[in-house]
């Protein structure tokens, strides 16, 4: 896997637009934003993402929601929530319903390589996208 394709589903317009640059500058081949689960909805059903980052609070729907439906359709989809709480019990609740990670909002780049890292790790340990990571240190 040299391309790594990534959802971006986050409502704030200004957090969206953050996020997607930090994870092009972490490796991403390719970012498809959404603002709401409907959107989100779509654009899963008509592609295939290696990580898919969820915001927790949307307009039209619960991020966990969302991401139970999605995890019923590709039980091996790499889902990390984001959000701004940062409880202990959101936490909890997010990995015991099998998000594969969890980043609380203000986003960093530090935590969003941490987010790319993670997954190529888990996938095989990419080297292309670790040192596609690495250079960008």
């Amino acid at each position: 896997m040299t391309d790594l394709k990534v959802l971006v589903v986050e409502d704030e317009a200004l957090m969206r637009e953050r996020l997607v640059d930090m994870l092009y500058k972490a490796g991403a081949s390719q970012v498809v934003e959404c603002d709401n689960a409907a959107s989100a909805r779509a654009a899963f059903e008509a592609s295939e993402f290696h990580i898919i980052l969820l915001d927790l609070g949307l307009p039209d729907g619960n991020g966990h929601e969302l991401m139970t439906e999605f995890k019923d359709i590709r039980k091996e989809q790499h889902i990390v929530l984001v959000t701004a709480d940062d409880s202990i019990e959101s936490i909890q609740r997010a990995i015991s319903a099998g998000a594969n990670g969890y980043v609380v909002k203000p986003y960093s780049q530090e935590k969003i390589h941490d987010v790319v890292n993670n997954f190529a790790m888990v996938h095989g340990g990419d080297m292309a996208i670790i040192r596609g990571l690495n250079r960008h240190h």
